[in-house]
């Protein structure tokens, strides 16, 4: 991805001047893998998007459990609570080496000042987040493992997919822990799920390399009447 891809998220709109000066003033910087861009509780000092790569936003609750709250692909905007003096709600960790631009908050600030569309930009990507996450929170309170995780892969698929002779792959490592993580349930569940997939074809795992063989047999889990609960 080049910066030039910026256009249609956080610099969309903004006019060939704007967008040369926000280049200008971010500061570019190589994240490795497994690197962290900002932990939960600190200080959000700037406003963070991806040129390349890919990275994970997790939170840990009081009680242990670790959740990833979303992948964040190339394009796309976070840290924004830099824009308000608050602190960073999630662990940012690089799942794949990345690049990445990032403008401090006084910055960003100033530029939202002198462009008022920026801030536009940042608000649709806020409502974007807020609309995932209430899709999610339903999908939590309705859905079975096996359906949760069936939606989680596809979404991953739709997001960052690469298509090869396999089938369709997700292009970065996911650990059965990452979804279990990532569908809030347990590892033991997830596993079960995926070796029966495996079983019947549906998916290929290779250590934590992750094929999709059979798109359309997953999706139909998603239309599957859950089974009848007897007493």
């Amino acid at each position: 991805m080049s910066d030039d891809a910026l256009l249609e998220g956080l610099l969309n709109g903004l006019g060939e001047e704007a967008t040369a000066q926000m280049l200008r003033q971010a500061e570019r910087r190589t994240v490795p893998a497994e690197g962290v861009l900002f932990t939960a509780g600190q200080p959000a000092r700037a406003v963070h998007v991806i040129v390349s790569g890919v990275v994970r936003l997790v939170q840990v609750t009081p009680s242990g459990p670790r959740i990833i709250i979303k992948y964040v692909r190339p394009g796309e905007v976070f840290g924004s609570p830099a824009l308000l003096d608050r602190f960073y709600p999630t662990n940012a960790i690089a799942v794949t080496e990345c690049v990445e631009l990032q403008w401090s908050s006084a910055t960003i600030k100033s530029f939202v000042d002198r462009y008022p569309q920026l801030a536009l930009n940042v608000i649709r990507d806020l409502e974007t987040r807020l609309r995932e996450m209430e899709s999610r929170l339903r999908d939590l309170s309705t859905e079975p493992v096996e359906q949760r995780l069936a939606r989680a892969i596809l979404r991953l698929v739709e997001t960052f997919g690469r298509r090869t002779a396999e089938g369709v792959e997700i292009p970065f490592p996911v650990s059965r822990q990452d979804l279990a993580d990532l569908i809030g349930s347990t590892l033991h569940m997830v596993s079960r799920t995926l070796r029966a997939w495996e079983t019947q074809r549906r998916i290929r795992r290779y250590r934590r390399r992750l094929v999709i063989a059979d798109i359309e047999a997953v999706a139909r889990v998603l239309y599957r009447e859950p089974p009848a609960e007897h007493e």
